[in-house]
């Protein structure tokens, strides 16, 4: 069974007129779907020992293999997907994105505004140390830092300066593992000296083929909510997703496939297909926005029967 338009399982509708609603269906397919591939399964077993012995590294990979959403799902599992954080010790993980520039000061104070310890009357002490007491008061075991390469030289500096060593008798230590594209951060992080205080590097590969097959029986599955036997995605769809984002069909274990493409495709899709506030998916505009990233489906037309009534031989 081949439908052409299915609905969306969730309760959040909107109204055409109420913002963007690409925004709205990317954050809903950020918070409600989430596949745990091969390589997620790595990320998590890697991130757990840095967690375990206090250890620092680096995940790489390539721009939009899917190596910041495995980390932000990561940091939501270890902390129990409990949402606001709240002062419970030890707090597992906590997962900072920065952004081109960003200094020392950026980091901190969007840091202590997430723990809702904002800048208090009066002169501050060095901000970097207010910044780790509240660390430590929380009990942080790991600090994942996303777009290191974007963040500042002086600001890696004085995260390596505050955390690298004990002194006076601080016997606090936490995990630290820096986020980046393979050869943005590598060549930073050399430049600065850095390199060796992150020895230990965790290869985010993208998807083959063959994961990607899996990603979407899983959307189909757990985010659309089809039942099995319901097929939305045939193999035309699936090929030509795998072409929009940069895989080889030719070789399944191969990878290749961009997951942040794929993402995009899907919330254009489903936002377009939900332009009168009711979320669904519409096969005739998925594969409106597949041509729009440079891949065409030719229709299937069907050979005229010229055989003659009655006609044999």
């Amino acid at each position: 069974m081949m439908p052409q338009s299915v609905p969306i399982n969730h309760h959040t509708q909107f109204s055409p007129d109420q913002g963007e609603a690409q925004d709205i269906i990317r954050d809903l397919i950020d918070r409600r779907f989430f596949s745990e591939t091969e390589q997620y399964g790595k990320l998590a077993d890697w991130l757990n020992k840095r967690r375990r012995y206090k250890s620092w590294g680096i995940i790489s990979g390539a721009r939009g293999a899917g190596k910041s959403r495995a980390s932000q799902k990561y940091d939501q599992v270890a902390n129990g997907q409990r949402g606001p954080l709240r002062r419970v010790k030890p707090l597992p993980s906590f997962y900072l994105k920065g952004f081109t520039g960003w200094g020392t000061r950026d980091i901190c104070n969007h840091t202590l505004k997430r723990f809702n310890h904002g800048a208090r009357k009066g002169k501050p002490d060095d901000i970097r140390f207010r910044t780790k007491d509240v660390f430590e008061e929380f009990g942080l075991e790991l600090l994942l830092v996303d777009n290191a390469h974007l963040v500042s030289d002086k600001a890696l500096q004085d995260l390596v300066e505050c955390y690298s060593c004990n002194k006076d008798g601080d016997d606090f230590r936490i995990a630290i593992v820096l986020i980046g594209p393979d050869k943005d951060l590598d060549e930073k992080l050399k430049r600065l000296g850095l390199r060796n205080k992150f020895g230990s590097e965790h290869k985010f590969k993208s998807l083959s083929p063959r994961q990607l097959v899996n990603v979407i029986k899983d959307f189909q599955k757990n985010f659309l909510g089809l039942p099995k036997e319901m097929e939305f995605f045939d193999g035309e769809i699936i090929a030509a997703l795998c072409q929009a984002s940069g895989g080889n069909l030719t070789i399944l274990d191969k990878a290749g496939c961009d997951f942040d493409i794929i993402t995009e495709i899907l919330v254009l899709s489903i936002a377009q297909s939900s332009e009168d506030g009711v979320l669904r998916l519409d096969k005739p505009v998925l594969e409106e926005v597949l041509c729009d990233f440079g891949v065409y489906l030719e229709p299937i037309v069907e050979e005229p029967d010229d055989t003659e009534p009655g006609a044999a031989g």
